[in-house]
């Protein structure tokens, strides 16, 4: 089976874990680079933690860090939801010296090299704040043709969770965002609008306990830590959008990302005008079929 060339770009965080674990399992990637951004806890521990996830694999990537800020905003973070550690209390379940080797290259020249390096197009999952698709896309606009189609975990078209307007990846680096989808790379959104739906029961999660491996023992501890403050399991979605497309249920719109400071900034918007509606730049995904999610979810830690 021919497989769909792939780079994760992600801030682990939890649910970045189980969008790796999960691009691994369903067998449909060559999984080329994973690179990390700040995000859901600082550079260092997004880095450890996909060197730590990508070496438990045993994945054959390029692993990358990634940027240390936004471009324009301060740096925020999100331990509280994920863990001090970023992977909800279970560094010390992963073996020791699992870690995969860094590259002593940044992830914007890994990205950059992989992309245009490729006989033929990438995909993209970009599961944590945009930074380094935004500057990869700014300072290398080359590569833009070697871009299959960017999926990306982020973003609402009528909610959000870090404010009442704006998802959080969005909201860490809204300029970053912008770019992205003014870009007119191909783009699939899976925003809050649609992830907050996406659960997991207490079934699922003995299910997982009862594998006995360490991968599951991995995975349900950080599941039970994370999901006490947010229940939704979100970037898994941005990996089945490219492997199971047929798990969803989707519109064409045009969303545009705000980036003025105040009550909407990092707020995205679809326009659903219909005298004069703008040109689709986004694929936003609108429903999932849960319950192949959630056996999905499970059979990845087996």
């Amino acid at each position: 089976m021919k497989k769909i060339p792939l780079i994760i770009d992600c801030d682990p965080g939890v649910d970045d874990v189980l969008a790796i674990v999960m691009a691994k399992h369903v067998d449909k990637f060559d999984i080329k680079a994973v690179t990390s951004v700040s995000g859901n806890v600082g550079i260092n521990l997004t880095t450890r933690n996909a060197q730590l996830i990508t070496g438990l694999l045993d994945l054959d990537c390029v692993v990358a860090r990634g940027a240390e800020e936004p471009l324009v905003k301060p740096k925020r973070e999100a331990g509280h939801v994920h863990g001090a550690d970023g992977i909800g209390g279970t560094f010390e379940l992963f073996p020791k010296n699992c870690k995969k080797e860094l590259s002593k290259f940044s992830a914007l020249n890994v990205l950059r090299d992989t992309l245009m390096n490729s006989e033929e197009r990438v995909s993209i999952v970009a599961i944590g704040p945009l930074t380094n698709i935004g500057l990869l896309l700014k300072i290398y606009p080359e590569v833009k043709e070697k871009i299959e189609v960017i999926s990306i975990m982020g973003g609402a078209i009528n909610n959000g969770n870090a404010t009442p307007c704006s998802e959080y990846n969005f909201l860490v680096d809204p300029e970053a965002a912008s770019i992205v989808f003014k870009s007119g790379v191909p783009l699939i959104m899976a925003g809050i609008n649609l992830t907050v739906k996406v659960t997991l029961t207490k079934e699922n999660l003995e299910e997982i306990q009862n594998i006995g491996s360490n991968l599951s023992e991995i995975g349900h501890k950080m599941i039970v830590d994370y999901t006490t403050d947010d229940p939704a399991i979100h970037d898994p979605c941005a990996v089945l959008a490219l492997s199971h497309p047929d798990m969803f249920k989707w519109e064409d719109l045009h969303v545009q990302i705000d980036t003025r400071e105040g009550f909407t900034q990092g707020m995205s918007y679809a326009d659903y005008r219909l005298r004069i509606p703008k040109k689709p730049n986004c694929k936003v995904l609108t429903d999932i079929d849960l319950e192949k999610f959630r056996k999905l979810t499970v059979d990845s830690f087996k």
